[in-house]
């Protein structure tokens, strides 16, 4: 009987496996678009096909906390990701990453977040 539970239970994990959600954690930058850092930290990024969510965890420059959720997707290669409850007050951002020019996505991603208020970031994203 054990004998054909093992192989059973591998080829149901074969073919349930890719139906499972994917699980990274990005490193983050977020830049005002002065150039002056504004916080790092790390992304906890859920994928499911073209789905996006997770959590931020990042440090302010002065040191305090910062953290919101994240949901969004990508298509060919750019991703669009909302950020909400922002601990820092910022509403309404939405990023627009992608890779950058001569680069892979094998070394992350860059773009630009808008938030209300004309608020604008530069959001790097590293793996």
């Amino acid at each position: 009987m054990s004998k054909l539970i093992l192989p059973a239970i591998s080829v149901l994990a074969i073919l349930w496996g890719p139906a499972f959600a994917a699980n990274q954690n990005w490193n983050i930058t977020e830049e005002g678009v002065s150039g002056i850092k504004a916080a790092q930290g790390t992304w906890s990024v859920n994928t499911d096909a073209d789905k996006i969510t997770g959590t931020a965890n990042l440090q302010l420059g002065n040191g305090n906390p910062l953290t919101y959720k994240i949901s969004g997707s990508v298509k060919d290669s750019t991703y669009t990701i909302e950020m909400s409850d922002r601990t820092d007050g910022k509403k309404g951002c939405v990023w627009n990453g992608h890779v950058p020019t001569g680069a892979d996505k094998s070394h992350g991603l860059i773009g630009q977040a808008v938030c209300e208020g004309k608020v604008k970031l530069i959001i790097r994203a590293g793996f």
